[in-house]
This record gives C-alpha cells, structure tokens and sequence, in this order.
C-alpha cells in the first residue's frame, strides 16, 4: 500500500511541476470533449426526429462548450444529407435550421432550397431512368436465364433492385447527383462556420 501512495505522489508531484495547461490546450480538451456530445445529440435527433428535445439538449451547455456542441451537432447533420434518405435528410435540414441564428437564414434557407430541389430533381430523373432501363434489364435478365435452361413458370419477375445491371446503371446515374449534392453539403457548411 505504501508503494502504490507514493506512486501516486510521485504522479502528483509531476502534474504539479507541469503547470496548468495553455489556453490553446483547454480548447483542445474541450474540443475532444464536447465534440463527441454534439455528434451524439446530432444522431439522436435524427433517430427521434424531436426538434424541442434537440434544442433542449444543446442548450443545456453553454458558452464555448454549446459553440463546440453546436458546431458537431450541424456537421453531423449535413452529414446525413443524402440522395436516397429522404426522411432523415429532410430531418436533419430542419435540425440545422433549428440551430442557427437569425443573421445567417436566407443564405441557409437558399442552399437549403437549392439541395431539395437537387433532391426533387434526383427523384424525377430515377423514375425516369428505372422505366427506361427496366424493359432493356429485364429482357437482359430472361435471355440470361434462358442460357441457363431455367423458363417458364420457374421464372416470375425480375427483382430490379436485386440486378447488377440495374446496380451499375444507378451507379453511374447518381454519380452527377452526388457530386452536386457534396458542393451543395460544402457550401452549407462553411455558411454554418461562419456565424
């Protein structure tokens, strides 16, 4: 036992002889802190979908803690932005919408506009583009099965979603999509670094 307290002084004496800790190393330890805990109440409000308990949530901290929750708290929430989420994408755009302020709305709504009308557009040409292709897949698919000897009764529908020929082509379809959505994330994002 005597061993282990005077281990403990020692480590103490070293603390003590290393001083307290810069300003910019508080940051950084806050930072390590709290950025986990904006992260966290990001993804739980995405879950649940509550828009007061999110609010509720971050403000229970306050000063230069609540600016570090805030800011992990809407990068999480561009993050969930997505093409095909459409649920939790329109959640976390209202999540961000419920964080910011006042002076920094237009801009914010704009971007915003600009990524559900990417959203919107998205959804039109996919259904487009699955009606073009499907007949063409289809067709694909049977003669395929066919060279296999599997026919007639055997065969019922082609699961589209299931195709690899369907995987490739909304593959290359979304590419476009998402490297506009990504510009569109980005520009979000450092208006929200901003204020």
């Amino acid at each position: 036992m005597e061993e282990m307290k005077s281990a403990f002084d020692r480590a103490m004496e070293r603390a003590d002889k290393m001083g307290k800790l810069s300003p910019e190393e508080m940051r950084q330890r806050q930072e390590a802190e709290y950025l986990p805990v904006g992260r966290a109440i990001a993804e739980r409000y995405l879950n649940h979908g509550h828009e007061q308990l999110f609010k509720e949530e971050v403000d229970k901290h306050d000063g230069e803690r609540r600016g570090i929750v805030v800011r992990a708290a809407l990068t999480g929430l561009v993050a969930a932005v997505s093409l095909t989420g459409y649920e939790r994408t329109e959640k976390a755009l209202n999540g961000v919408l419920a964080l910011i302020g006042d002076g920094r709305v237009d801009a914010v709504n704009s971007v915003i506009g600009g990524i559900t009308g990417l959203l919107a557009e998205f959804s039109q040409e996919l259904e487009r583009k699955y009606g073009e292709e499907q007949e063409r897949i289809e067709k694909s698919e049977r003669e395929l099965l066919h060279q296999l000897r599997i026919s007639g009764s055997a065969i019922g529908s082609i699961n589209m979603a299931a195709s690899q020929a369907w995987g490739k082509v909304y593959r290359e379809f979304s590419f476009t999509f998402e490297e506009r959505l990504e510009g569109l994330k980005g520009e979000l994002l450092q208006l929200l670094e901003q204020g």
